[in-house]
């Protein structure tokens, strides 16, 4: 569905069904110079179970309209702006990579909207090596094989998967075509700078899970676990054998966890 926010378009699916406000809201959040479409197992998912299902493609990916924002603070804000152009509350933010700074920050700033927060590789911080960001800036096709060769496991090279006939890799070019070099260097800059992820991890007060990637080059255990310190009693789990991109890689197991941590902390009746 398309809807405006500050005055500018903004498309996000709603796993299949239409979306009710009434509802508890699920809100998935895309990483760097990805899109909606990173998600459509899982929003379907719940979408199906009678929840509210929002994924939207952040500011210039896709097919919201740009600019992208330059920062995690300016995207924590816009979230809040979706949410108040929607009227909705009660939401669970399940967040991937990138996505997880947004909600770090977005969490900090407007607590009372959220119910439940599940973070997916990521970590307090995200440095970006440089050369990946000139890179994204001037010759993206390269920056894209980095980022592909770094974010899946050995399945997702193999061009082996759970949907047949699919390869991740494959799927993985063909997004971050669409989003460079504008969205994908805007976005690895704003990971790079944020700094606020321990003050923001201190302020959350509702349940957090946290899964881990044990194969992840793009934010190895060690960071990830960075994350889980500075969080309250997280309910942490590790993902054997999946990289960075554990929603594509495993995602049966990554759905059974999502169902049911949000299902008991954010029931829908």
């Amino acid at each position: 569905m398309y809807f405006e926010v500050d005055g500018k378009q903004v498309f996000a699916t709603t796993g299949g069904k239409p979306f009710d406000n009434k509802k508890p809201v699920v809100i998935f959040l895309h990483g760097s110079a990805l899109d909606h479409t990173f998600w459509g197992l899982h929003s379907r998912f719940f979408a199906f179970r009678n929840y509210a299902v929002l994924v939207p493609d952040l500011p210039g990916h896709t097919h919201s309209e740009g600019p992208a924002l330059t920062s995690i603070e300016a995207i924590a804000d816009w979230l809040n702006d979706v949410a108040e152009a929607l009227d909705i509350d009660n939401i669970s933010l399940v967040a991937h990579s990138q996505g997880c700074l947004n909600a770090l920050e977005f969490m900090s700033r407007y607590p009372d909207r959220i119910r439940t927060v599940s973070f997916i590789a990521s970590g307090l911080a995200t440095p970006v090596n440089p050369a990946l960001i000139e890179n994204a800036e001037n010759n993206p096709e390269k920056a894209i094989a980095m980022m592909v060769g770094w974010g899946f496991g050995s399945a997702g090279h193999l061009h082996q998967g759970p949907i047949p006939g699919h390869s991740m890799v494959a799927s993985g070019w063909k997004v971050m075509r669409r989003n460079v070099p504008h969205a994908l260097a805007t976005d690895l800059k704003a990971c790079d700078a944020y700094k606020n992820g321990k003050a923001a991890a201190a302020k959350i007060a509702v349940p957090v899970q946290v899964l881990v990637a044990d194969k992840d080059r793009m934010a190895p255990r060690k960071a990830t676990m960075q994350l889980v310190e500075h969080l309250n009693s997280p309910e942490v789990h590790i993902i054997a054998k999946s990289g960075h991109m554990i929603p594509q890689e495993a995602p049966n197991i990554c759905r059974q966890l999502l169902k049911t941590f949000i299902f008991a902390n954010n029931p829908s009746s």
